[in-house]
């Protein structure tokens, strides 16, 4: 995607949960990640991104806490996931060891969807969509992951010249491999590899069918097919089948199961459409 910054955004005047944008804010003395006070940010030079990242005159910062060392004059948010200085790359786990932040560029957006939620304020119902920093990076010699979830991650085996990611916060390939997140999907061919759909963690090559970086030895990829429902709130659930089996994630179903699901799914997608009327 290259190195593109991200807008800065002035101090807000009051948090709101369901605005991102205002998750720094101010009373016109101090300064607010949330609910918690940043003691001796600067509010006259304080300057935010969208997602976790923002600087003043002398510091920067990832949500409350200051980055060590950064240098506020050359940091800049690069998306949710990644921010970087003229030394340095950060995630929310921290500095990224030995990231080249000369060469680092962000692979794809860096953020993942949670799904809508159901929301009230006042007398109003509506659904609310939340997202969490999730992505690739790469510099002149690693690809790195993120999935808001402990340390960022070198994908060892990529190839960063040649590294591209699908964009959709999980799947990535080089010439030689497909991966999801930081492992590689085994025996998948980057040449013939699909993904099968939006929202959906199934993909397959000419021969093979996978559920996330896992390997459905038992599906018929000729037939196999995602069980589409229609959802409004979080992520739909993953079911599948193929001419001989029903699937649940990677889990083997009996058909009767999955009509279960479909149904119990459809009933809560009408409850919610009715609720938001």
């Amino acid at each position: 995607m290259g190195d593109n910054s991200i807008t800065m955004i002035h101090l807000a005047e009051a948090f709101d949960e369901l605005d991102d944008k205002t998750f720094y804010w101010t009373d016109g003395k101090n300064v607010f990640y949330r609910n918690t006070q940043i003691k001796g940010a600067a509010v006259d030079s304080f300057v935010h991104f969208r997602g976790v990242w923002a600087k003043d005159v002398k510091n920067c910062y990832s949500c409350p806490t200051k980055l060590r060392g950064a240098d506020p004059h050359t940091f800049d948010a690069l998306n949710l996931t990644f921010a970087k200085d003229k030394e340095s790359v950060w995630t929310l786990a921290g500095k990224i060891k030995d990231a080249d932040a000369e060469t680092f560029v962000v692979c794809d957006e860096g953020e993942h969807s949670f799904g809508n939620a159901v929301k009230h304020a006042g007398s109003k119902t509506f659904l609310h969509e939340s997202f969490a920093p999730y992505g690739f990076g790469k510099d002149k010699s690693n690809v790195y992951y993120f999935d808001f979830q402990g340390k960022t991650k070198i994908v060892k085996k990529a190839n960063p010249e040649t590294f591209v990611s699908f964009n959709d916060s999980y799947f990535g390939y080089d010439e030689k491999q497909v991966f999801c997140g930081f492992a590689v999907i085994p025996g998948a061919d980057p040449a013939t590899w699909i993904k099968l759909k939006k929202h959906y963690y199934y993909s397959k090559d000419k021969n093979k069918i996978f559920y996330f970086n896992r390997w459905i030895k038992e599906a018929d990829s000729a037939t196999f097919e995602i069980v589409d429902i229609p959802f409004n709130i979080g992520q739909p659930l993953q079911l599948a089948r193929d001419k001989n089996r029903a699937y649940w994630n990677d889990r083997e179903i009996s058909f009767e199961e999955l009509d279960r699901q479909v149904k119990k799914r459809a009933r809560v997608y009408h409850e919610v459409t009715e609720l938001l009327k």
